[in-house]
C-alpha cells in the first residue's frame, strides 16, 4: 500500500491540535526534543508541525523499509480478534506506535534519535486515524480504486489523504492547517474528554469500521477475498468510482472529526509518556541545536559535535565535523558526555 496518510496538511492539523492540549510537563519535554522554546506554545506547535511530516518527506527516502509502518491491512471481513495478526513482527502502524511510545518513555531511542522517534509517533497517530490506513479490500487501502471526482487525485486513497483535507480547510475559510486545527478544536471541544488515548489496536479497529461503512459501504464497493499478504492490486468495483459533491461533503465532515480525534488522542498519549517536565540542565544529546562556530574551541574547550539522527559524534579534524546538518546538530563539552548519551565516535576519529 502506498501510504501517505492525510498528506502534509492533515498531519500538521493533528500536530497543532495536540500541541494545544499538552500538559506543561509534556510540553517542556517536546520543546527540548524538537529544539523549541518551552515558554512559547506557538513555537512548540510549529516544531510539531515540522516534525509531523518528516516520516514522509525524509525518513521514507532514507530508509525504504519504513513504508509498511504507516498502515495496517485489516480486511473488511476481519473481526476485532484478527487485528493483532495483521501486524506481523510489529512492523505496522499499531506496532510502531507502541514501540515509539515506549522508546520515548524509557529514553531508549533508535538510530533516528529522540527527534526522529517523536516525529514518527506524531505521524503514526495521524496515520492510524485515516480510515484507509486500517482497511484493505485487495485494493491496497483504496490505492487501486480509480475515482472521478473532478480533482487532480486519481485514486480513492489519495482523495482521502489530500483532496478531502484541502476541501475541509477551504470550507472553514482558511486554507491553512493552523487555522483549520483551531477551528476543529473548537467544533469538537465537547469530545476532548472522551478522546483520551486507547490501545492502537482499538483505534485501528475503529478506523476500519469507519472505512467499511463510510467509504466502501457508502460507495457500494464490493468485498474481495481477504488476502492481505498477497500484495494484489485490484479495483473491486471494476470501474472508476464517482465521488459526487454529496459524498465529498460527508467525507469532509468525517475527516475533520477524525483529525480532531487524532489530535486530542496524540496529546493524551504524550501527556501519559511525560508526567515530569524536562530538567533545565537535562543533557540527553537531544536538546536544541547549538550554534557551532567554525573555530575548533569554545571557551578554550574542544567542541564535540553530535548528529542526533545517526548518533555519531566528531570533533575538529575528523569525521564529518563540518558537514553535520544544523537541524540534527548538538554540542557536547566532552567525549564522555557524548558517549553517556548513546553517541559513538565517527570511524575516522582517533
Amino acid at each position: 500500500m502506498a501510504a501517505w496518510g492525510w498528506g502534509d496538511d492533515g498531519h500538521k492539523i493533528v500536530a497543532v491540535i495536540a500541541a494545544n492540549n499538552l500538559t506543561p510537563a509534556a510540553s517542556s519535554q517536546v520543546a527540548e526534543i524538537l529544539g523549541a522554546s518551552a515558554a512559547d506554545k506557538r513555537a512548540i506547535a510549529y516544531a510539531m508541525e515540522a516534525a509531523s511530516i518528516l516520516p514522509d518527506t525524509e525518513f521514507r527516502e532514507e530508509d525504504k523499509s519504513t513504508a509498511p509502518w504507516h498502515f495496517i491491512d485489516i480486511c473488511l471481513q476481519d473481526h476485532r480478534a484478527d487485528v493483532a495478526a495483521r501486524c506481523p513482527e510489529g512492523k505496522c502502524v499499531t506496532g510502531k506506535i507502541d514501540e515509539y511510545s515506549k522508546r520515548l518513555k524509557e529514553i531508549r531511542y533508535d538510530h533516528w534519535g529522540a527527534k526522529g522517534d517523536l516525529a514518527f509517533l506524531i505521524h503514526f497517530v495521524g496515520d492510524i486515524h485515516q480510515p484507509l490506513h486500517a482497511a484493505n479490500d485487495a485494493d491496497r487501502g483504496g490505492n487501486c480504486v480509480p475515482v472521478d471526482s473532478h480533482s487532480r487525485e486519481t485514486n480513492l486513497h489519495a482523495t482521502w489523504d489530500t483532496t478531502v483535507v484541502r476541501r475541509l480547510e477551504y470550507s472553514i475559510d482558511s486554507g491553512r492547517p493552523e487555522t483549520t486545527a483551531h477551528k476543529l478544536e473548537q467544533i469538537y471541544a465537547a469530545e476532548k474528554g472522551a478522546d483520551s488515548w486507547i490501545a492502537p489496536d482499538d483505534i485501528a479497529w475503529e478506523s476500519n469500521q469507519v472505512a467499511r461503512t463510510d467509504i466502501y459501504g457508502a460507495l457500494q464497493i464490493p468485498l474481495e477475498p481477504c488476502q492481505p499478504t498477497a500484495n494484489v492490486c485490484v479495483n473491486p468495483a471494476g470501474h472508476p468510482i464517482e465521488l459526487d459533491s454529496s459524498y465529498l461533503e460527508h467525507a469532509d465532515t468525517l475527516a475533520g472529526h477524525q483529525l480532531a480525534k487524532a489530535g486530542f488522542r496524540l496529546a493524551s498519549l504524550l501527556n501519559e509518556i511525560w508526567t515530569q517536565p524536562a530538567a533545565p540542565t537535562h543533557a540527553t544529546g537531544n536538546s536544541a541545536p547549538a550554534e557551532v562556530p567554525s573555530a575548533t574551541t569554545v571557551d578554550s574547550q574542544i567542541v564535540f559535535v553530535g548528529n542526533r539522527r545517526s548518533k555519531i559524534y566528531a570533533w575538529p579534524g575528523c569525521g564529518s565535523y563540518d558537514r553535520m546538518a544544523p537541524a540534527n546538530r548538538v554540542v557536547f563539552q566532552s567525549r564522555e558526555t557524548a558517549e553517556q548519551n548513546g553517541y559513538r565516535a565517527a570511524r575516522n576519529c582517533p
